[in-house]
């Protein structure tokens, strides 16, 4: 007979090796980390309505198209970018994440983009809204499910064409188009603003985002308002662009290094507990001191209950416990009747019925003497059944 023990004789601290492989992968998380805390606040090709992010959400397909289509394309990270970008009167400027957009950087758009034949903003939030076209008004749409339809006909929207969805809608007086027009309110606006010539306002980041821009007429929406002119220019706003003062950083955002620091917290901290956390070694057996034979079981069982002075009790436990161990022997499922028992029993060692029967479902003993015998008469009986 045998048990399973945890092997705890070889502590993993105690191999050279191993620790120092360990120490290796828990600096290379930690350089990790390290390079996407320094990367903090950088817009990066992997953020939404990137022009060059391929993802659902990214926008590569849209720009890839209009590039195919002769449009000269041209990917404006930050401030400086965009000042550098050559803006005249044949070039269309487009934001598609307008959410990174501060006050600093807000001026600095609409003065770059003052030279250019439009703006387009997709999906713009409301405080840029009121900067640069103040005259319009600006409503959330909450849930919008059902395709809407246009009716106008305009440049960049037909008769009869679908929008897959909107997620924000506007009104101006002053607009020269309105398409896809629901309680007044429409998804597509053509507007101007203050020292701007055309300023575009898309409710919807359907037509550009690669996941849904086939979808309906999203599509061809997007090619036809970005590819108005034959240079376009992608601003993608870089919150460092934006000085660190105290009060903007507390009304408008959080620090651009406290997403990236949380990050390099909990990569630390799950490395030191890969490292440091208790291990168990494989499992391994180990042989037992003592080996009790079942009949020494059986005699030393007699004699507790022969003490005990209760002959009838151990008589009816010695013998459920005997009909057990011999169905176990003989193969029978447990829980076989002690008759079906017997009879498997006086098959195998010859004996005759009545005697197996007697001895595992037998009338209760009565005295001491009886006892003993029953316990002498069943451990012989069980070694005849191993030996057979």
């Amino acid at each position: 007979m045998t048990t399973t023990l945890w092997r705890t004789d070889a502590p993993t601290e105690g191999r050279p090796g191993r620790r120092w492989w360990r120490i290796a992968v828990l600096v290379a998380v930690v350089i990790g980390a390290a390079y996407l805390l320094g990367r903090g606040g950088q817009p990066g090709s992997d953020a939404a309505y990137h022009p060059e992010n391929p993802s659902a959400k990214g926008a590569q397909a849209v720009a890839r198209v209009l590039a195919a289509h002769g449009v000269t394309v041209i990917v404006a990270e930050g401030q400086a970018a965009l000042q550098r970008a050559p803006i005249d009167g044949d070039t269309t400027i487009v934001v598609s994440k307008s959410s990174d957009l501060r006050e600093v950087t807000l001026q600095a758009l609409a003065t770059a983009a003052r030279p250019a034949e439009r703006l387009v903003l997709i999906h713009p939030e409301r405080r840029v809204v009121r900067a640069l076209t103040p005259g319009v008004s600006m409503a959330e749409v909450a849930h919008s499910q059902n395709a809407l339809v246009s009716t106008c006909d305009t440049p960049d929207v037909h008769p009869g064409e679908r929008l897959s969805r909107s997620q924000s809608q506007y009104r101006d007086t002053r607009a020269t188009a309105s398409c896809y027009v629901n309680d007044g309110q429409a998804v597509y606006l053509v507007t101007s603003g203050p020292g701007l010539r055309e300023v575009v306002l898309i409710g919807s980041t359907d037509p550009i985002t690669n996941d849904r821009t086939a979808e309906v007429e999203n599509g061809a929406l997007a090619l036809r308002a970005l590819g108005h002119s034959s240079r376009l220019v992608w601003y993608v706003p870089d919150l460092r662009d934006v000085p660190p003062t105290a009060a903007e950083q507390t009304e408008s955002f959080t620090p651009v290094w406290w997403g990236p620091m949380l990050g390099l917290l909990a990569f630390t901290m799950l490395a030191v507990f890969w490292w440091r956390g208790r291990r168990f070694g494989r499992l391994v057996t180990e042989p037992l001191p003592v080996v009790v034979r079942a009949v020494e079981t059986t005699e030393s069982r007699g004699r507790m209950y022969h003490k005990a002075r209760d002959s009838e009790r151990a008589g009816a436990v010695l013998r459920d416990a005997s009909g057990r161990r011999l169905a176990a022997y003989l193969g029978l499922a447990p829980g076989t009747p002690a008759d079906l028992v017997a009879q498997a029993v006086s098959a195998a060692t010859g004996q005759p019925l009545d005697q197996t029967r007697w001895l595992l479902g037998g009338p209760p003993v009565t005295t001491d003497t009886d006892l003993l015998d029953l316990a002498a008469r069943l451990a012989a009986l069980e070694k005849e059944i191993r030996r057979s």
